[in-house]
């Protein structure tokens, strides 16, 4: 989370430069998606004002899918990259995921009877929710809930059988994954991985990639030798890039979506050096309030018919950060589709962070945005309701 010359530019952070959101999850390699409205976010505000609808839309179309693929949690991939993703992550993903799947009883002979039930409940083309491939399971004599259920069905998302459907109401759907034949090597499929993180962040340290992909450190390095990344100095620390960096003026405020690719390195203890939260409470559903770069508070946003209310929690803002802060978030916070007009008022609130992280109580007053409508084809116009 250190600002690293070329990463603001790299993210698609610097201006938004992206006609489809299939453009923005190709170029990144994967965009972390466990909190689905937020990643669509984060990845609409690097296309050139796409509405929630249009990405909504472009999801259920299949355009880009929603799969676990790293680390492992959910991530946004491209179609056409799934297949490869899964055949150099899945290994390493299966050997994280034994212990637990060990005290879950979870046998390999038990999750592959599991994974024939989940293709057959989706053949000919069909959706289930989580909820009804249990059912489904329990309905064969494979009765499976809650965590047990989860780690079924990621299992057959690893082994690249399904992947996410579109949404029916609030609930995710599965759908089956069409196969492809993998013909690439270990080490090409190494070297491809090191150039699209490379490609999508920027200059990267070999943690970095070994964090990002569920790689150990040994075979990230070797990736990193393999696609030729040139080598780079960032304040004595070996960086490579794939691409020249293109230095880009860093925004004295940002509000990013939790889990943002912004923040997608291996974390140092200097990373939270400006942010006076509590460490732990910061990967919990908030956005990120990132000031000249760093992470500095959270943020969170409720919608209603009349008003968006936005609350900022951070320690020691003067009084121009203040206002550049409700700037960003009367930009960032407005839903509505393009081309329409909207009457909501965009509410900020300030909250002071105390060393412990808790929220101080001063808000409201002269911290308080009302903004006028926005030009309607500002991503800032299209955040998710």
């Amino acid at each position: 989370m250190k600002p690293v010359v070329g990463r603001l530019h790299a993210q698609g952070l610097d201006a938004p430069r992206f006609g489809t959101a299939s453009d923005v999850v190709s170029h990144l390699g994967c965009v972390q998606s466990q909190l689905h409205d937020m990643a669509l976010w984060a990845v609409g505000r690097r296309t050139d004002g796409l509405t929630f609808a249009e990405l909504q839309g472009s999801f259920a179309r299949g355009e880009f899918l929603r799969t676990h693929v790293l680390r492992p949690t959910w991530h946004f991939v491209d179609p056409g990259d799934v297949h490869w993703w899964l055949a150099l992550t899945a290994p390493r993903i299966r050997r994280l995921m034994r212990a637990i799947d060990r005290d879950l009883g979870l046998t390999d002979e038990r999750l592959d009877r599991c994974a024939e039930v989940v293709v057959a409940s989706l053949a000919g083309r069909a959706t289930r929710t989580r909820a009804e491939l249990g059912a489904d399971l329990a309905a064969a004599g494979l009765d499976h809930t809650g965590q047990s259920l989860a780690h079924v069905v990621m299992h057959a998302e690893i082994d690249a059988l399904i992947v996410n459907g579109p949404p029916r109401g609030k609930q995710h759907t599965y759908r089956l994954l069409e196969p492809r034949p993998m013909t690439r090597t270990h080490d090409e499929l190494l070297a491809d991985a090191a150039r699209r993180y490379a490609r999508g962040h920027g200059p990267v340290r070999d943690k970095d990639l070994a964090w990002w992909t569920s790689l150990t450190l040994t075979d990230a390095r070797r990736a990193i030798e393999l696609a030729d990344l040139t080598p780079l100095d960032v304040d004595g620390v070996p960086h490579w890039r794939l691409d020249d960096p293109v230095e880009a003026e860093v925004p004295r405020v940002m509000l990013l979506s939790s889990f943002d690719e912004y923040v997608s390195y291996a974390r140092e203890p200097a990373d939270y050096s400006v942010f006076a939260g509590a460490v732990k409470d910061v990967m919990r559903g908030s956005g990120l309030l990132m000031l000249d770069g760093r992470l500095a508070g959270t943020w969170t946003r409720t919608v209603s018919a009349r008003a968006v209310d936005v609350v900022v929690e951070a320690a020691g803002l003067d009084g121009a950060t203040q206002r550049s802060v409700e700037a960003e978030a009367a930009l960032r916070a407005v839903p509505r589709p393009r081309g329409e007009s909207d009457d909501r008022h965009v509410t900020g609130v300030l909250r002071p962070q105390s060393e412990a992280g808790e929220p101080g109580s001063w808000h409201g007053g002269q911290n308080a945005v009302t903004g006028p409508s926005l030009p309607a084809d500002r991503w800032g116009s299209a955040l998710p309701c």
